[in-house]
């Protein structure tokens, strides 16, 4: 990671530099880099120019980039329409004001504020200590999980009410998933590295986004949609099996069957009793499994485990003894003969 106080060096695009961490007190610098993280931008201090210093760590996954701004003194930041990405800011203490064309959201550990494509957009404060989560969501993505969503490409963009309920149980549960890419801020050796894990955490945050946040496809995501019959559910077994080595999303797996996700799902359900996903879990504790078995004890419980997409070693002997009645510990200790 690149940390600089006075000089900085440029870090590249997010996607050829894919962490950076910069702290400066020259205001040149401050919006060079923050340009070049999100946005070409204005950057006015409001405060004692003795007193400005910013502070970002920002990191990319998929494609989304994830930052954690804070000024020391009051400013403005000011930036033309985004055009091609979403910003989500949500201050993790204190409040800023934030705008976007005629709307503004005053932001806080309750309320994020979701900018849009067209209008410029404004943030101000850090009167007070303000560190502020930003997420900078590429519209293609955006656009990508929506049709995943509906089974059908969408008309137009989306256009979100401008703010999200971080109290609500919606709002909660959406940052539950954020929480899981923050953690992509915290070192180069993080378990989001891994595609399994990474591509799964990245479309729960934006199919999230489409599903908790107010915007002008709410009342067709959420209205009903039919089960699919027992030969789709059979074909999308069939391909987890299969396939259960790739990082597969539950678009994947429904694009084999050519079903929608939710109407694949509801299937699932109903002749199942379960989800595409538990499915696919259980599938990969047996093949991870069927590893352990072969390797023996000298077999790496830990690489095998995340080999197969558990980012966790403990919930994953968790899960593998609630399905097989012993742990992997056990697993690789028993005699040849009983594998």
């Amino acid at each position: 990671m690149q940390d600089t106080n006075r000089a900085f060096r440029a870090p590249g695009r997010p996607s050829e530099a894919r962490r950076v961490a910069v702290k400066s007190s020259v205001v040149d610098e401050a919006r060079e880099v923050g340009g070049q993280i999100y946005y070409p931008h204005e950057l006015t201090v409001l405060g004692r120019a003795a007193d400005f210093q910013m502070r970002l760590k920002a990191t990319d996954l998929s494609a989304v980039t994830m930052g954690l701004l804070e000024y020391s003194s009051p400013v403005r930041i000011k930036t033309g329409p985004l055009q091609d990405a979403y910003q989500v800011n949500m201050p993790l203490q204190g409040r800023l004001k934030l705008s976007y064309g005629k709307q503004t959201v005053l932001a806080s550990p309750r309320v994020a504020a979701i900018h849009g494509l067209n209008q410029e957009t404004c943030v101000e404060g850090w009167q007070e200590r303000a560190p502020m989560l930003g997420l900078k969501i590429p519209c293609r993505l955006v656009d990508k999980e929506l049709a995943a969503l509906l089974d059908r490409a969408p008309e137009k963009p989306v256009e979100f009410a401008g703010s999200l309920d971080l109290a609500g149980r919606a709002g909660q549960e959406w940052r539950q998933a954020v929480e899981l890419l923050v953690s992509g801020l915290r070192g180069s050796d993080t378990l989001l590295a891994n595609p399994l894990i990474a591509g799964p955490a990245v479309q729960a945050v934006i199919r999230g986004l489409l599903l908790a946040a107010p915007n002008n496809y709410t009342a067709e995501l959420t209205g009903e949609t039919s089960a699919v019959d027992s030969a789709a559910v059979r074909q999308a077994v069939d391909f987890i099996e299969t396939h259960a080595h790739l990082p597969l999303t539950l678009e994947d797996i429904a694009a084999c069957a050519c079903v929608s996700p939710r109407s694949l799902q509801l299937g699932f359900r109903a002749h199942l009793n379960s989800t595409p996903i538990q499915v696919l879990r259980a599938t990969r504790l047996r093949s991870a499994r069927e590893e352990l078995l072969a390797a023996g004890p000298q077999a790496r419980i830990g690489e095998i485990a995340a080999r197969w997409g558990f980012a966790h070693a403990g919930r994953f002997a968790i899960q593998y003894a609630k399905t097989f009645g012993e742990a992997p510990s056990e697993t690789v200790k028993k005699p040849r003969h009983f594998r």
